[in-house]
């Protein structure tokens, strides 16, 4: 019964994530919600590891789930179960290409599909600020808000924007840098 809930939990995220990565994680969080089987905060540390890791975030994800919840089986599964809506969907795609390219209705429900999936991101991100930036991301009130915002993290992340931005670095060792920059100064 669990192979089958990994399964159906991760084929749902497949099916109605449009737009890449970011816009799985609205159906990620709501399923550690409902499943308890990854917690919110290890969801957006998986985010950062998977940035450094070949692949979508929701098999990055889902093959840690999986391992963690049934092993090598689960990981399996959960990924299987993430990619064959996309490979069902590209192949009708593909098949009607020609046909779907110039139709008006077509290009009306991508342009709805766009706007919808940009407000699934926004939110992902919201999610994310708020575990990322805030030392307790379940209490805010206005009292105590200075209290709750993380500098160490705010500060850093406007450091590898500016240099992001400004420098040809590449995004991995942008990444790494971070990392071993968080592990000092929070030892």
């Amino acid at each position: 019964m669990l192979l089958l809930n990994l399964f159906l939990e991760f084929l749902k995220v497949g099916t109605f994530s449009f737009g890449g990565g970011m816009s799985t994680l609205p159906y990620i969080y709501e399923m550690a919600k409902n499943t308890h089987w990854i917690t919110e905060e290890r969801i957006t540390n998986l985010i950062s590891v998977s940035q450094v890791t070949p692949g979508p975030i929701a098999c990055n994800i889902g093959t840690i789930v999986g391992f963690k919840t049934f092993g090598v089986i689960g990981a399996l599964i959960c990924n299987l179960a993430f990619v064959i809506p996309a490979i069902i969907f590209m192949g009708v795609i593909y098949k009607f290409f020609n046909k779907i390219q110039k139709n008006k209705k077509i290009n009306e429900i991508i342009i709805i599909i766009r706007a919808a999936t940009l407000s699934i991101i926004i939110t992902s991100s919201a999610s994310i600020f708020k575990i990322a930036f805030l030392n307790n991301s379940e209490i805010i009130n206005l009292n105590n808000l200075l209290f709750l915002i993380n500098y160490r993290s705010i500060f850093l992340g406007i450091v590898i924007y500016y240099i992001s931005k400004n420098k040809k670095i590449n995004s991995i060792f942008l990444i790494i840098i971070s990392g071993l920059f968080a592990g000092i100064i929070n030892l």
